[in-house]
C-alpha cells in the first residue's frame, strides 16, 4: 500500500497553518480576518468614552453650580418642611453677644425706643398671600380664608410667617413683665387693651405654649461653657457663670424680614 503521507516544505507548511502573507486570495473568497480595522475601531470607542465622559463631567459641573448659586434651598429641601420663603433663607455664622447682664440691647426693658425697635421685628408686619398650589404643599386647610392681592387682582389665601408671630408672643411676654407701664390703655398694645386678667393671662399663656413647641422642635444642639466675668464683679457677678457669646448658624432674619414686607398683602386692621 502506498505510503500517502509525505513532509511539508516550511513555507507550505506556513501556508497550512494559515499564513496571511503566503497564502493567496482565491475568486469568491471573502477576507475574514478584521486585524487592520481593529486600531480604527479601538479609537471610536475611547473617543466615544471620552466624549461620554466629558457630558457627565459637564452636567456634573452645572449642577453643582445651580445648587451653589443658592445652598440655602437645596439644604432646606431636606431638613424644613416646604415654604414658599425658601428662596429668601440665606445661611450666615453669627457669634452671639449675650452676657450675663445684657447692655445696650435695644429690646431689652421698657419704653417708646424699645417699643419702636420690637415693632419693627415683630409688630409692623403684614400678612402675605398664598397660591391653592402652595396651600396644598404646606398641608393647610382648604377652609383657610381667601384674600385677593390688591396689586395683581389674583385670589389666594391669607397666611403668616411664623417667626413673626413668635417674635410677637415674646414681645407679648415682655410687656406682661412690666405690666405696671404697659398696663396703661392710652398705650394700647395687647396688655393694656386685655379685657380682663384672665384675657391677658390667656393670651400669654397662648404664647408660651407657641415659643415652647419651636424651642423645643428646633433644639438648638451649640454648646456653650462656663467661666467667671471679673469685669461683672461690681455688678454682683460672682463666680463662674455660662459663656453664652458662642457661635450659630442662622437664618438671615434681615432677608426673611424684606422678603415678607415685598409680599404683603394685608395687616391686622385689615381683619
Amino acid at each position: 500500500m502506498p505510503n500517502d503521507y509525505h513532509s511539508v516544505p516550511l513555507d507550505e507548511e506556513e501556508s497550512v497553518n494559515g499564513s496571511t502573507e503566503k497564502t493567496p486570495w482565491l475568486p469568491g473568497s471573502r477576507k475574514t480576518d478584521s486585524g487592520p480595522a481593529r486600531p480604527l475601531q479601538s479609537h471610536w470607542i475611547w473617543l466615544v468614552h471620552a466624549l461620554l465622559l466629558s457630558a457627565s463631567v459637564t452636567l456634573f459641573t452645572l449642577s453643582f453650580c445651580v445648587k451653589s448659586a443658592n445652598p440655602s434651598t437645596h439644604l432646606l429641601d431636606h431638613i424644613s418642611t416646604y415654604s414658599p420663603l425658601f428662596p429668601a433663607v440665606k445661611y450666615e455664622l453669627n457669634k452671639f453677644t449675650l452676657a450675663p447682664i445684657p447692655k445696650g440691647s435695644p429690646y431689652a426693658g421698657y419704653g417708646p425706643a424699645v417699643d419702636d425697635a420690637w415693632n419693627v421685628i415683630a409688630n409692623d408686619i403684614g400678612d402675605i398671600m398664598i397660591t391653592e398650589e402652595e396651600r396644598v404643599k404646606l398641608g393647610l386647610s382648604p377652609d383657610s380664608l381667601k384674600i385677593q392681592d390688591p396689586r395683581t387682582g389674583k385670589w389666594g389665601y391669607r397666611a403668616g410667617v411664623e417667626v413673626f408671630h413668635q417674635l410677637h408672643c415674646l414681645n407679648l411676654l415682655r410687656q406682661a413683665i412690666y405690666s405696671d407701664y404697659y398696663g396703661q390703655k392710652e398705650l394700647g398694645g395687647d396688655v393694656g387693651n386685655a379685657d380682663g386678667p384672665e384675657d391677658l393671662f390667656g393670651h400669654v399663656d397662648h404664647c408660651i405654649e407657641a415659643i415652647r413647641e419651636n424651642l423645643m422642635c428646633q433644639s438648638d444642639v451649640s454648646v456653650f461653657t462656663f467661666k467667671t466675668f471679673p469685669e461683672l464683679a461690681d455688678e454682683g457677678i460672682e463666680g463662674e457663670w455660662p459663656d453664652f457669646q458662642i457661635n450659630h448658624m442662622c437664618r438671615n432674619f434681615e432677608a426673611i424680614r424684606k422678603w415678607n414686607n415685598d409680599h404683603v398683602v394685608a395687616w391686622d386692621h385689615d381683619v
